[in-house]
């Protein structure tokens, strides 16, 4: 098992003894508060912390009044509070991310649905209330979205953090900075190369222990993670967890401890690892296979964890 302290010692073993100041002042890290969350970026010395500071503070500010469930004066909630079926005019950034989510279902057969969210308050997970519906039921065009029924909802949780970590991204790159390592509550995007020459390391945790199934070497991609702890609830002899299956309307069975799907757009890795740990064990491992995903999914058989890889995604396992 790899600990959180065997992954620090990895990560300097290539440096001579001496070497891990001038290190740590190459490398700076900076960071913040983010949707109940964190986002940590580390890069090297020289870039404008201040300006991206507070780039990122305006991104995140925009994100969550756009697509929060749990603002009443977010677009998403103001799009769900209207009663009627007619077009309602949003801004253009959040019709290309309802359009994307409609577009992502569509794709994964459902499974993926961003309609999901009364079921997912009813399991006690969301703030959304409403009635039960389908992705077919909404419509898209740049600027206005509709639903075809009334109480129909739109929950875009399963790929709003995603589309921030994008953004974010975009940011940095528009400041000039190439290499740099930026995690978002957990869900990551490296690019360019740390100061020390190699790749960045991104560790893979195994849900509940603080310690991590994989290292992975990322430069260019996103990594997204979604799935269930072991602790969820238990219920004639099976464990569930906070994902749910937009099929049964119900947590998804815990056994798949998580999924973790690599991409180069955030929102999109976001989307895949939030359909495939709604799609279970089997369902999810055939989907990736059948469209090449890069993911990790990782099982519980008993009480050990079993990883299977699918698509690319070996290629940036270190461990």
């Amino acid at each position: 098992m790899l600990t959180r302290r065997n992954f620090m010692a990895l990560s300097a073993a290539t440096l001579v003894t001496g070497a891990v100041p001038a290190l740590a002042r190459q490398l700076v890290t900076l960071g913040g508060r983010a949707f109940g969350s964190y986002w940590r970026l580390s890069a090297p010395q020289g870039i404008d912390q201040d300006a991206i500071s507070i780039s990122f503070s305006h991104i995140i500010a925009e994100v969550d009044q756009l697509f929060s469930p749990y603002r009443a004066d977010s677009i998403l909630s103001q799009f769900n509070l209207h009663a009627g079926t007619d077009w309602q005019r949003v801004p253009d950034t959040f019709s290309l991310l309802a359009e994307k989510s409609l577009a992502l279902a569509q794709v994964c057969g459902g499974v993926f649905d961003p309609t999901v969210g009364p079921a997912v308050a009813r399991q006690g997970f969301g703030p959304i209330k409403g009635v039960e519906g389908s992705f077919e039921e909404l419509a898209v065009q740049p600027g206005a979205a509709r639903k075809h029924r009334g109480g129909l909802t739109l929950d875009l949780c399963g790929i709003a953090k995603g589309e921030a970590l994008g953004r974010m991204a975009a940011s940095l790159a528009h400041a000039g900075v190439n290499d740099y390592l930026l995690d978002l509550g957990g869900e990551v995007i490296a690019h360019g190369r740390h100061p020390e020459g190699r790749a960045w390391q991104v560790g893979v945790e195994l849900p509940g222990t603080g310690d991590f199934a994989h290292i992975l070497r990322l430069d260019g991609h996103a990594i997204a993670t979604s799935g269930n702890s072991r602790q969820g609830y238990a219920l004639s002899g099976k464990t569930y967890g906070h994902i749910v299956s937009p099929a049964t309307g119900r947590a998804a069975d815990a056994s798949l401890a998580s999924v973790s799907v690599l991409g180069h757009d955030p929102a999109m890795a976001d989307g895949w690892a939030t359909a495939l740990a709604a799609a279970g064990v089997e369902k999810g491992v055939a989907l990736a296979e059948q469209l090449g995903l890069a993911a990790l999914f990782l099982m519980y058989k008993g009480d050990r964890l079993h990883s299977v890889f699918t698509g690319d995604f070996s290629a940036v396992v270190e461990i």
